[in-house]
């Protein structure tokens, strides 16, 4: 069966969100609990504040499934019900049809943890 990932409303003004990380690569069977992606939710343009909004967060798998095409890179901003990758059930089974249902998912709030460099001062 194919099944689909499209980036969900995570909150009611969230239009787009931007890819920070990508934690696999298509070909593998991924299973229950893989970790997809990371993104990041950003509503200062829409909703000011004295802290900028902006929220992070990681998209799990809640399937064993095949991850059969990725349609997202980091850095990629992303429009709310675009599709980030496509998945089978069967490592065999054909992708050019259309999906027949969604991925099931958990997404979860996380911290960001920005890369830190070590100076040497």
């Amino acid at each position: 069966m194919l099944l689909s990932l499209r980036l969900p409303r995570i909150h009611e003004l969230m239009d787009s969100a931007a890819i920070e990380a990508v934690h696999v690569r298509a070909g593998v069977e991924l299973p229950v609990g893989a970790k997809l992606a990371d993104i990041t939710v950003d509503l200062s343009a829409i909703a000011a504040q004295d802290c900028p909004p902006v929220s992070h967060y990681r998209i799990v798998l809640r399937e064993r499934l095949w991850l059969r095409e990725l349609r997202m890179a980091r850095g990629d901003d992303v429009a709310v019900g675009s599709t980030l990758a496509l998945f089978t059930t069967d490592p065999a089974e054909a992708t050019a049809a259309e999906p027949q249902r969604e991925a099931r998912i958990a997404i979860a709030g996380i911290l960001s943890q920005p890369e830190w460099t070590v100076s040497s001062a």
